[in-house]
């Protein structure tokens, strides 16, 4: 019997070992696959994919730095000192809702640059080293963005000889306005205005230097507050705006965002045949909702017309 019993089993004894070494040795080469994958990773991160930038047919640039939500892992979140993190919620709606009203109205479209990438991992309005905090990554973004929009001024300057660059941003102060940054603070702005400051310097200053260099005739606080300024067609169409010649410059206390470093950067002499502003869109009555958007879309184009035909055309 028992020997009976020993030629049934050893068959399944067998069996049963074959079994087990096949799999450990399927356990073993997963984990060597595993290894190897670990070891060698194969990334999807691409720098095109960290913006969108279209071209256009007139010669208005808009950024968009501060509206992106994508956090690739493979640029860490930034942490040095100094930085803002802070998203300018439907600046990239506001941007294309833009460029689709200057085509429905005026059958021309702006040039748009805009950022898809999230502030924490970059801020495309700051210096390179603050920017990106030292990674490398993130740098290879930064220049990507800013060489988009060199390519896009370069374009319309080449075709209509000047440009209008326009950095687009939103804000959450408690004045539910624009505010449209010219780099004159809102002391220089009430000097300007009440004709207590000097003149040449403030225009030397201002993001408007450019233009007024190059067309004699043209005064600073005319672009400022005159009657056919950006600030004043927006207050006409029913979008709050300061400097305005309804609201001409904020008062003491009152927060106001003058511009930052793409418009410095775009409005320089490096940049001789440029010049613009920052606008700071309020959110409720401008970027809460689709018809707030396109209300706003459509003020801003027939205030860009305007400069457009003043200065550019």
């Amino acid at each position: 019997m028992l020997n009976k019993m020993n030629a049934f089993q050893y068959p399944r004894i067998f069996l049963i070992g074959l079994l087990f070494v096949s799999a450990l040795l399927f356990i073993q080469c997963g984990t060597t696959a595993e290894q190897d994958s670990e070891s060698s990773p194969v990334s999807e991160f691409e720098v095109s994919d960290m913006m969108k930038a279209t071209a256009g047919d007139m010669p208005v640039v808009i950024s968009a730095p501060h509206g992106g939500t994508l956090n690739p892992n493979e640029i860490p979140d930034r942490s040095c000192q100094g930085i803002t993190t802070v998203r300018d919620s439907n600046t990239t709606e506001l941007a294309d809702e833009i460029k689709y009203q200057l085509k429905q109205d005026f059958g021309a479209e702006p040039y748009v640059v805009s950022s898809l990438i999230s502030r924490n991992k970059i801020d495309l309005n700051r210096d390179i080293e603050l920017a990106t905090c030292g990674y490398s990554l993130a740098k290879d973004v930064w220049h990507e963005y800013h060489r988009s929009i060199e390519a896009a001024l370069q374009s319309a300057i080449d075709e209509f000889g000047r440009a209008i660059f326009i950095d687009l941003h939103g804000h959450g102060h408690e004045v539910q306005r624009l505010e449209l940054g010219y780099l004159l603070s809102n002391t220089e702005l009430r000097e300007s205005y009440e004709g207590s400051g000097e003149t040449q310097m403030l225009a030397e200053k201002s993001s408007f230097k450019n233009l007024i260099s190059a067309k004699k005739g043209i005064e600073l606080q005319d672009l400022l507050t005159g009657k056919r300024a950006f600030g004043t067609i927006m207050e006409d169409e029913g979008i709050p705006s300061v400097p305005s010649f309804q609201d001409p410059f904020p008062y003491p206390g009152e927060a106001y965002f003058n511009g930052g470093y793409n418009t410095r950067r775009y409005t320089s002499d490096d940049y001789a045949d440029v010049f613009g502003w920052q606008i700071e869109a309020n959110f409720d009555g401008v970027r809460d909702s689709d018809e707030n958007r396109s209300k706003f879309a459509k003020a801003f184009s027939e205030a860009i017309m305007v400069q457009l035909e003043e200065y550019v055309y």
